[in-house]
């Protein structure tokens, strides 16, 4: 397994790249299973069914077991920070909506709903919708900032917290930061004095969206994405 990925980050950076951001959403899917195991572990305990106390049991350290592996592939594929930045450069500029004869073909539906647990690559939005409301966006730095901003509104103390908690930051770079200096691409966070990374590819914008919903303790299937058109053809 380690030559297959040193070769893919040799050879096709930008694939070593899509399998990272995958193998993560995979992660945070799995992790989020372990809330319902502890719910019903509580649930065991109160109706003294020990047999299944045991069976929980083994499957959270099943599940730990898997996100670990999962991590240290994720770390495996991590690219230097230059070759990742030139991807999702490239990347963006590719999908850029200028000088496209054929754009009127690439339009989709804006009003179809769209979840966390979709691939956004070569895909532009129209617009995200949180604690029942739409906002409209034109690329994926402003679907982020704005996520930060209603979250920021909604409690500021925890988004704040972002910055000192490991779990929200990259392996390599920093997606909170409290200095602008210290992150790509840095846009302050609107009635906040936190800086967020925007220099993402659409699935890394993706996960860290993820991340921050299961911090506030927000259900993924409660925020949705609107898109304005589809590249992939041109790919």
């Amino acid at each position: 397994m380690e030559k297959l990925i040193l070769f893919l980050k040799t050879e096709f950076p930008k694939d070593a790249l899509e399998i990272q951001e995958c193998i993560e959403l995979l992660s945070q899917c799995i992790g989020g299973s372990v809330e319902s195991i502890k719910n019903a572990f509580n649930k065991a305990v109160d109706n003294r069914d020990y047999n299944k106390l045991s069976t929980l049991q083994e499957l959270l350290q099943t599940v730990d077991e898997i996100q670990i592996k999962l991590e240290d592939y994720t770390d495996q594929l991590q690219l230097d920070e230059e070759i990742e930045e030139e991807i999702i450069s490239i990347e963006s500029s590719e999908d850029d909506t200028k000088e496209l004869p054929d754009y009127e073909s690439l339009r989709v539906d804006q009003k179809i709903p769209y979840t966390l647990y979709d691939d956004y690559t070569h895909k532009r939005p129209a617009a995200f919708e949180i604690f029942g409301k739409r906002h409209d966006a034109k690329d994926w730095k402003e679907v982020f900032v704005s996520t930060c901003q209603e979250l920021a509104k909604k409690d500021k103390t925890k988004f704040e917290s972002f910055v000192m908690d490991k779990t929200m930051q990259g392996r390599k770079v920093a997606y909170f930061c409290k200095d602008g200096k210290g992150i790509r691409a840095p846009r302050k966070v609107e009635g906040t004095d936190i800086y967020v990374m925007t220099n993402m590819s659409a699935n890394q914008v993706r996960n860290v969206i993820g991340r921050m919903l299961r911090k506030f303790g927000i259900k993924i299937n409660e925020y949705k994405l609107y898109l304005k058109a589809d590249y992939t053809a041109r790919h």
